[in-house]
């Protein structure tokens, strides 16, 4: 584990110049890819807008909570502790976009709920003993949450709001893969997220 924690600080610090170049090399790559399909109209108005968006927004509430407890156990520390606290930041950022949207087009954005009222955080605590337990579940739900996004971005009818969608799955997958990479998984396991 210290020679992978060594490994993700060097990497780490090699894109710590570049991330943003990344992420927005990233979020340009997929608003691109989107922009030249015709996206079928699933969602088609705002109300459906802003109900896709509130369950993606209750989503980022869970992130949050599984972080902040994941973080408050004291089973992780340096890099890991680092990583979980970019997280939990980023994730926090995510939130106040969608709860923005959500409001911006007539919506009242889903509150958060304690951490204990999450089924999937209410049922990994108990069995949480390690560091690399609370990896694993944030790897779980880091996972899910980018192919939730997927799944849903056909459903918008705001070519805008899917291509912001779409930069914030990137976001997922990248935790995704820092996860697997940190726990020793190949951290690109596939060539498309689903």
């Amino acid at each position: 584990m210290k020679d992978l924690t060594n490994k993700y600080l060097e990497v780490g610090e090699m894109l710590k110049g570049r991330r943003n170049v990344i992420k927005t090399g990233l979020v340009v790559s997929a608003a691109s890819l989107l922009a030249g399909i015709e996206m079928p109209a699933f969602g088609a108005d705002k109300k459906s807008d802003v109900k896709i968006a509130n369950v993606a927004l209750g989503l980022e509430h869970q992130a949050i909570a599984a972080y902040t407890v994941g973080a408050g156990t004291g089973l992780l520390s340096g890099p890991t502790l680092d990583a979980a606290k970019l997280f939990l930041g980023q994730h926090q950022e995510h939130r106040d976009i969608l709860a923005g949207f959500v409001k911006k087009n007539g919506g009242t954005p889903v509150e958060a709920k304690k951490p204990t009222e999450y089924p999937a955080i209410a049922a990994a605590v108990p069995k949480i003993k390690t560091g690399n337990d609370i990896l694993e579940f944030a790897l779980t739900l880091e996972a899910e949450a980018a192919a939730t996004y997927i799944s849903v971005l056909a459903g918008f009818s705001d070519k805008a709001v899917v291509t912001l969608l779409a930069g914030i799955a990137a976001d997922e997958a990248q935790h995704a893969s820092i996860l697997r990479f940190v726990l020793g998984k190949n951290p690109c396991p596939q060539a498309v997220v689903k």
